[in-house]
């Protein structure tokens, strides 16, 4: 095998022009193959990044109601559920046990937002009603100001908390604090600010865009002791997790899911997992259909490169009866030349391989460059690209080897 292998690397260097030329349709295949997958696998990457929490690694479980699969129940439109209870102590320490579970707090949240006013200002926001645990799970930063105190909530003190975009909207460049605003109807004084869950501004991008999507509103935060007396209810609660990575959001959702629903004693609801993840899903879903069709597209390539190795193979053959007859002449066997001149063929479908992987890496990382995405060249692509190509050197290069295997000896001695 070896000296099979020596003697196709010394033909293909003697006709180096022919090499190359054989290989291009395998370059151009495989160079193809690993730069579409290459990038696609970094928006992958990427869109996991931006939409499974948001980078943070949150998941929200809200209840829903069997008929409207499709937002979270909001008792703002649609009123008061007799006989749901709060989510108790115990189903959110069983959530905070489940596997690569950080932390866990519930929360209450009205998907539509509340009437907030400023003096002469309204403004469209979300109002979270939130414990202690619930801007440090989130990964909010305290900007100005401070956070609740336990006599705000032990005294039902109506303070709140905004976010910064919130701030802008009700207060201008004004200082909010120990400022006081309304909602619904309730008055209450602004005690701190927060950073913004996700910028508006940095969508620049169909990932961006996604990431922001479920963070569009300004948000106000209040303690959740004094949300009955805004809501009007406080039956209804969400809760927020975090887990140790991304990977593993689904999984946690769906786990926790199951242990609120067990207590759910109403018909026709049930608390599902509303992070990103169904979207990420099926955006994944939509690029490895675009993947499939676009790596096929390019394995045209490689056929078209298999046939040209399949056709020089077969003028090698031509060129060489003399060489082949000679070898039979002297008790080379069928299989020997069978095996030189597949060897040779696998052999240069393979250095193409390579070639294409290098060149496709190469591509991949400019064109990452250019639109400003991430590129993620998997070692498994890159096996998997080589093995391809030689097995198109096997497939391609067997009937010219086969044919030489069978020359009669006699034959190819007086081949002219």
């Amino acid at each position: 095998m070896i000296e099979n292998i020596r003697l196709s690397i010394k033909g293909i260097l003697s006709h180096k022009m022919r090499s190359v030329l054989t290989m291009l349709g395998i370059i151009i295949g495989i160079s193809s193959i690993i730069a579409i997958v290459a990038i696609i696998n970094g928006a992958s990457e990427q869109l996991k990044n931006g939409l499974v929490g948001g980078g943070d690694n949150l998941v929200t479980i809200a209840l829903y109601s069997q008929e409207d699969s499709y937002s979270p129940y909001d008792t703002h439109w649609n009123g008061k559920i007799e006989g749901l209870s709060t989510i108790s102590q115990d189903s959110i320490d069983m959530t905070k046990n489940i596997e690569n579970v950080v932390d866990a707090t519930p929360f209450y949240f009205s998907e539509y937002s509340f009437d907030v006013s400023r003096n002469s200002v309204n403004s469209t926001m979300s109002v979270y009603g939130i414990n202690s645990d619930y801007l440090r799970i989130a990964g909010l930063e305290l900007v100005k100001g401070r956070l609740f105190s336990q006599s705000d909530f032990d005294k039902r003190h109506n303070v709140a908390i905004v976010d910064s975009r919130g701030s802008a909207s009700l207060f201008g460049n004004e200082d909010p604090i120990g400022k006081t605003i309304t909602i619904n109807d309730e008055i209450f004084v602004v005690v701190g600010v927060t950073d913004t869950p996700k910028d508006l501004d940095s969508i620049n991008s169909l990932s961006d865009y996604y990431t922001v999507i479920g963070y569009s509103m300004a948000g106000i935060y209040i303690p959740s002791t004094v949300w009955q007396g805004v809501a009007g209810y406080d039956d209804i609660q969400s809760i927020l997790i975090k887990s140790s990575n991304s990977d593993s959001l689904a999984a946690i959702g769906t786990q926790a899911a199951e242990i609120l629903n067990a207590n759910v004693m109403v018909s026709g609801y049930e608390y599902k997992s509303t992070s990103l993840t169904d979207d990420m899903a099926e955006l994944e879903q939509i690029t490895g259909v675009i993947s499939i069709l676009l790596v096929g597209i390019a394995s045209i390539a490689l056929v078209v490169g298999g046939i040209g190795v399949m056709n020089i193979m077969l003028v090698s053959v031509t060129e060489r009866t003399k060489e082949i007859g000679l070898k039979k002449a002297i008790g080379a066997k069928k299989g020997k030349i069978l095996a030189q001149f597949l060897t040779e063929a696998v052999v240069l479908t393979s250095l193409g391989g390579v070639l294409g992987v290098l060149i496709g890496a190469l591509l991949a990382y400019g064109i990452g460059m250019v639109v400003e995405l991430p590129v993620y060249i998997s070692a498994t692509s890159v096996a998997v690209s080589v093995a391809f190509s030689m097995g198109v050197g096997i497939i391609f290069g067997l009937v010219p080897s086969v044919k030489a295997s069978k020359l009669d000896p006699i034959v190819a001695l007086r081949y002219e």
